[in-house]
């Protein structure tokens, strides 16, 4: 039982603050996207699935570089698409821009657990930057897609927009692969309740709402829209996506890291579940979440002693990777970083408020300090504009055919050599032969795939009499081999043919084996042998 707040606890699921609405019933309409933002860091080939769905959706599509994604690169192979469309961004190490300088956060950062330095990413600067250029151009309705997300239909894309009518924000559910933490995978692997909720992996946001931006924290995107859903302003769709597979459990530095992120966003959404709100997150209040989040990977840390051999030991070591790290987070640590990160928003909505209109792509590009790459050599041949024609009214002239019969005679005339009549000729010779080689061209051509045939008939006839040549050959020189055999052992004095235990296929009777002293006998089962101590056998060894 939690000293301030009873009914605080890690929840496995906030659903309920992510409307579904009626935005995307066909009876609405349709609502317009401008442009598709990536926050791009794999190679460009991970860009196919985000240009099917620009190319679907007739948007322009924002490609944010850095990592092992260059721009020149990705030019090259939206040549390879033939997708011109696109605006193309390399973002310099270390870029900054007063637009999205937040201090108080900035100031407050060295004072985070040294595990949240683990990772530098500039996940949270490319999506602001996406904000800002929306901005600059004048686009209403933009969506977020991650690199790694596929299986987004273009029908769910759209339904998911039209949320825009009724929400400032609407996402999707990537439940395949679950886009979730480290420690909420190792919850759901060890047989703990889990799912998933809407994230910035794919989100559409509507530009002319009450948005945020993105602190640079795990997370970011539940901060981002966290006033959105304590509103019921936040939208899910239900329709589902797809993560690229990794194994979360690789690196335990990785549950460490994002590991006050997590706090952060699971100690707000918590707030929520108790009718509170961001004013409510005091240091009593993280003082009893913080209790709760120390339960909650204790409880999932024991589950994980049962958890499947091949993944028990990873498992085990990010679950204490991240209680190590929650061990230094204090109560007052996160009720100065809400604090300043409110502090921030307020700063930013004023900033966003004086962002003025930008006549053109480079002109926004420029003021923003960013440049693109050059285009790629490769040509892309745009798509001609040919007028439409208007039919006048007037006479129609209907073209004269030859029916079966006439292309019958004129066939027959031809191979006999025979003069086609005049009134079959053009005016130009030349035209004519067009006409008939084709015809001519179809014959041979019929030649030869009958010649071939027959031919490869003949070819199995005569293979199929040489095998059976070959098996009557076989079996006579058996027959020649055993006959020859057969009278060796014959001739041998003393040898009996077909007798058990002795070679032959001849017939020895019963009286002659009583009759014949040189002929050995062999008793019979049961029988006593008799006593011919002085036979002498002679025998051949075959």
């Amino acid at each position: 039982m939690n000293q301030y707040y009873p009914g605080i606890r890690h929840y496995d699921t906030h659903r309920a603050f992510a409307g579904h609405g009626e935005a995307g019933s066909p009876g609405c309409g349709a609502l317009g996207l401008d442009a598709i933002i990536v926050p791009g860091t794999r190679p460009a080939v991970y860009l196919d699935h985000a240009v099917t769905l620009a190319r679907a959706a007739n948007c322009r599509l924002v490609i944010l570089c850095s990592q092992h994604l260059h721009g020149r690169d990705v030019k090259e192979y939206l040549a390879s698409r033939s997708f011109s469309e696109a605006i193309v961004v390399d973002l310099p190490p270390g870029y900054s821009h007063p637009l999205f300088q937040f201090r108080g956060l900035l100031e407050i950062k060295d004072q985070l657990p040294p595990e949240s330095g683990y990772y530098v990413t500039d996940l949270s600067m490319k999506r602001n930057i996406g904000l800002v250029l929306a901005k600059m151009l004048g686009w209403r309705r933009i969506f977020f897609l991650d690199d790694d997300i596929r299986d987004i239909a273009y029908p769910d894309l759209q339904w998911t927009i039209n949320m825009l009518g009724s929400f400032s924000a609407a996402g999707m559910w990537v439940t395949e692969f679950p886009d979730n933490s480290i420690v909420c995978h190792a919850n759901r692997r060890t047989g703990g309740s889990q799912d998933v909720f809407v994230s910035g992996a794919a989100l559409a946001v509507d530009i002319e709402s009450d948005i945020g931006f993105f602190p640079d924290i795990y997370n970011e995107d539940w901060l981002f829209f966290f006033d959105a859903a304590s509103k019921g302003q936040l939208g899910n769709s239900c329709r589902q996506a797809t993560q690229l597979y990794y194994y979360p459990f690789a690196n335990p530095d990785r549950a460490a890291w994002q590991e006050f992120g997590d706090v952060l966003a699971e100690g707000l959404y918590a707030l929520l579940h108790l009718g509170g709100d961001v004013a409510d997150a005091t240091s009593e209040h993280w003082t009893s979440f913080l209790e709760a989040r120390r339960s909650f990977l204790e409880a999932t840390l024991t589950r994980a002693q049962d958890a499947p051999l091949d993944i028990r030991d990873e498992i085990i070591a990010s679950l204490h990777s991240a209680l190590k790290c929650r061990s230094g987070i204090t109560a007052d640590l996160c009720a100065r970083y809400v604090w300043a990160w409110r502090q921030d928003l307020e700063g930013w909505k004023r900033r966003w408020a004086n962002i003025p209109a930008m006549p053109s792509v480079n002109a926004a590009l420029a003021a923003l300090g960013l440049t693109t790459p050059a285009d790629s050599t490769m040509k892309i041949l745009q798509p001609q504009v040919r007028p439409a024609s208007s039919p006048t009214p007037g006479p129609v002239a209907i073209p004269k055919f030859d029916t079966l019969r006439e292309m019958a005679e004129d066939s027959g005339a031809e191979r006999r050599g025979a003069p086609v009549p005049a009134e079959k000729r053009s005016a130009d010779p030349r035209a004519y032969r067009r006409r008939q080689e084709p015809r001519g061209r179809h014959r041979r051509q019929k030649r030869l795939v009958t010649t071939a045939h027959v031919g490869l008939t003949h070819f199995q006839i005569i293979a199929t009499f040489q095998i059976i040549a070959t098996c009557i050959s076989a079996l006579k020189r058996m027959s020649m081999y055993s006959s020859r055999r057969r009278d060796r052992i014959a001739s041998v004095p003393g040898c009996a043919l077909n007798v058990p235990g002795r070679l032959g296929s001849g017939r020895a009777t019963l009286d002659q084996r009583e009759s014949d002293p040189g002929l050995v006998r062999f008793p019979f089962a049961g029988e006593t042998p008799p006593q011919t101590p002085d036979l002498a056998i002679s025998r051949r060894t075959a």
